[in-house]
């Protein structure tokens, strides 16, 4: 990983791409996922596609059915997220261990 890799730029990188990809194949907009969520703003969803935060969990399949895509999709994308996530902070970890010598 990049020295740049940042938890923020993983989570644009995986978990947003794939929610902006999936609502734009399921041909909704931003404003269309907020109000059959009952949000009472888009930037919710904006905010997951930017990589600002994550959706909450019991979100995650209220997602997979409204943009008509199979559980496992979502299930297999969080997870390889959370997995790069670790990765990012053993690289962390084992880096601080260097600097302390």
């Amino acid at each position: 990983m990049k020295a740049e890799t940042t938890e923020h730029v993983l989570r644009q990188k995986i978990v947003g791409r794939f929610l902006r990809e999936k609502r734009s194949k399921a041909g909704l907009t931003q404003w269309d996922v907020a109000h059959h969520l009952k949000y009472s703003t888009a930037q919710f969803i904006s905010n997951w596609e930017r990589g600002v935060s994550l959706p909450p969990l019991e979100v995650l399949p209220k997602l997979t059915a409204l943009f008509g895509v199979v559980n496992r999709e979502f299930i297999d994308t969080m997870h390889h997220y959370q997995e790069q996530v670790l990765k990012l902070d053993k690289k962390h970890l084992v880096e601080a261990f260097r600097a302390s010598r």
